[in-house]
């Protein structure tokens, strides 16, 4: 019951300092009154004439209901449901993916559609509270990505991960077709939690394209109805339309001499979904709300499970301000009450429209007491509008400091992190306005007006930063070509960063003039190739690598074909005890280029290049 009533019932031992703050004020009236006899024995002092008792009475009144209050505030006094932060009862939901060949077709691809819900998915079981998560891919074989686990920033990891293609092989040469949705749904299924009392869900996403047309998925059903686990199934893909698949070198998959079609095959799906008593959910090839539709799903299984049950935990309003605030009153007014003696001063009556004001007052006084509680924080989207108002009155630090608060509570992190930077890059802060136009481009759902912009703004910040550096200034070139790139360019941005490009290919080009010669060599590998002629008095558009020409070293060791031996990612250094401190540019150079490198041999992982033609069904 005190749980009910308080968030912290433990807390409520605090109201022992009561009676300890009483025993001890009885213990000094009764020190004070011996005290006083002694001094004012011989002098027939009156006791009224030192100190007014009524005064010093009410003193300890207003310390101990001070403190009863406050040790009430501490142990949070709750009450009144909070519709808008109620929490749903734990449910585990064991997501299983198809990373099979077939769902890399289309565009946007059934795997970047399924990658979206999955991020949708996040965010609705973060708002909401309280559910599990597991997730298993499969191609020709199935593996548990990762168990159940409310923590839904590793679902947004692993999603990351898929995109990326930097995920566990699920290809096996011994398979019969590239698609075991069967496989996937009994690994889900013995990955329930056997101790749950309530019953989870499967919710498979798929384009339902088995190649092999054996009825190995009928084995997941099988496994999921001895369990008595329903299973939902997304259908992702056109099924009308036959799509090919993409290979390597912009080929496209084939099988027998001929060239692989897959389209969305809906029957499977059907069939599963019916057997376990679940439910279809055709997305086709459009972006869908995987969150609110799980969600429903719980809802449902709710209610035709346990009956008209309410599906949420309640969460209480505290209202420790109702306590907190009357406490802190009573301890001021204990402070500002003397117990001297009164002043003689006249006495004045008051007049008839003091005394009618006087208890008009009292009445205000007590209706604001009662109507004092804790305000909630402010949301978002409230941050936002305060920080966006103090930027058009051009107080940057004010805005900046509500963006840092928005930043953790917005569902769209990428829009915060623009006006971020825009802030820094008018405070001159360009530094850190780079690294937020960086974060901003991270995120995939940004909208191309947006991420435009970010594109343009993040080349004026490498400028001001550059100072000269031919690294940040080819930064710089690539940016304002990536902003080019983006469709549906407003005229004005398009002209500004053409204007912008030119500036920045000129800038550049004076700056690698300087370099040292080694830097030169290597620069040349990832920067804009200075020996471009402009045409017109302006600078084409180029790629970073195109009319490459390596130079000759004739100072380093020769190969049996007399052609130079060449670092990929190093300078060469002498064999002698000179130490050779490298720049950090060059550094930072090198560190990214590695980058690229493994992130490259990862999404090459998955499957490894070679021949578009294959011997089997791995599709």
């Amino acid at each position: 019951m005190l749980s009910t009533w308080f968030a912290h019932p433990v807390l409520l031992l605090t109201l022992l300092a009561v009676p300890a703050a009483l025993a001890f004020l009885l213990f000094a009236h009764v020190r004070r009154r011996q005290m006083t006899t002694r001094l004012g024995a011989g002098l027939l002092l009156r006791k009224s004439i030192v100190v007014r008792p009524g005064v010093r009475r009410w003193k300890s009144v207003c310390v101990l209901a001070g403190l009863a209050l406050a040790a009430l505030a501490c142990a949070g006094p709750q009450w009144g449901v909070d519709r808008d932060a109620q929490q749903r009862k734990g449910r585990d939901v064991i997501l299983v993916l198809d990373l099979s060949r077939s769902m890399s077709a289309e565009q946007p691809s059934r795997r970047e559609l399924s990658v979206r819900a999955l991020r949708h998915l996040a965010d609705a079981f973060q708002q909401h509270g309280g559910n599990r998560v597991a997730l298993v891919a499969f191609a020709a074989k199935a593996d548990l990505l990762f168990p159940l686990t409310h923590d839904c920033d590793h679902l947004r990891h692993v999603v990351t991960q898929i995109e990326a293609d930097d995920v566990v092989n699920l290809s096996n040469s011994n398979a019969v077709s590239g698609t075991r949705i069967g496989a996937a749904l009994k690994l889900a299924v013995e990955s329930i939690d056997p101790t749950r009392t309530n019953r989870p869900i499967i919710v498979l996403l798929s384009d339902g394209d088995d190649p092999a047309r054996d009825g190995e998925w009928q084995l997941g059903i099988t496994a999921a109805v001895a369990k008595k686990i329903r299973v939902h199934t997304v259908g992702i893909g056109d099924p009308n339309k036959d799509e090919t698949i993409p290979a390597a070198d912009g080929d496209v998959l084939q099988y027998d001499g001929k060239r692989v079609l897959t389209r969305l095959h809906e029957n499977p799906l059907q069939v599963i979904a019916q057997g376990t008593g679940g439910i279809y959910l055709p997305a086709h090839a459009k972006d869908f709300p995987l969150g609110t539709f799980v969600l429903h799903l719980l809802d449902a299984d709710e209610l035709r499970d346990e009956g008209l049950v309410d599906s949420a935990v309640p969460v209480y309003q505290l209202r420790y301000g109702w306590f907190l605030f009357p406490a802190a009153l009573l301890f001021m007014l204990a402070m500002f009450l003397s117990e001297g003696p009164a002043p003689v001063k006249e006495t004045k009556m008051p007049t008839a429209t003091v005394r009618r004001v006087r208890p008009a007052l009292a009445l205000v006084a007590v209706l604001a007491l009662l109507c004092i509680s804790a305000a909630d924080p402010p949301s978002a989207d409230t941050l936002l509008r305060q920080a966006n108002d103090a930027f058009a009155r051009q107080d940057y630090e004010a805005a900046l400091k509500l963006y840092d608060q928005a930043e953790g509570l917005t569902l769209d992190p990428g829009l915060v992190a623009f006006n971020k930077a825009a802030a820094h890059y008018r405070l001159g802060q360009h530094k850190k306005a780079i690294e937020c136009y960086r974060r901003c481009l991270e995120d995939d759902q940004a909208p191309p007006e947006r991420r435009a912009r970010a594109h343009f703004d993040l080349g004026n910040s490498l400028l001001h930063y550059a100072d000269g550096n031919a690294a940040a200034l080819a930064d710089a070139v690539k940016q304002y070509r990536a902003c080019l790139h983006q469709p549906d360019l407003p005229p004005k941005l398009k002209a500004d960063a053409r204007h912008n490009l030119e500036i920045a290919q000129l800038l550049w080009l004076e700056a690698w003039e300087k370099l040292p010669p080694e830097l030169k060599q290597e620069d040349k590998k990832i920067y804009p190739d200075p020996d471009d002629k402009p045409k017109d008095g302006k600078y084409v558009e180029v790629e970073p690598v195109k009319n490459v020409k390596p130079e000759e070293r004739p100072d380093l060791p020769q190969g049996s074909k007399d052609k130079p031996l060449r670092s990929q990612s190093l300078l060469v250094l002498p064999d002698d005890d000179k130490v050779l401190p490298a720049s950090p540019d060059a550094v930072q150079a090198t560190i990214e280029r590695e980058a690229r490198r493994i992130a490259a041999a990862r999404r090459q992982q998955r499957y490894p290049p070679g021949p578009a033609e294959l011997a089997t069904k791995d599709w």
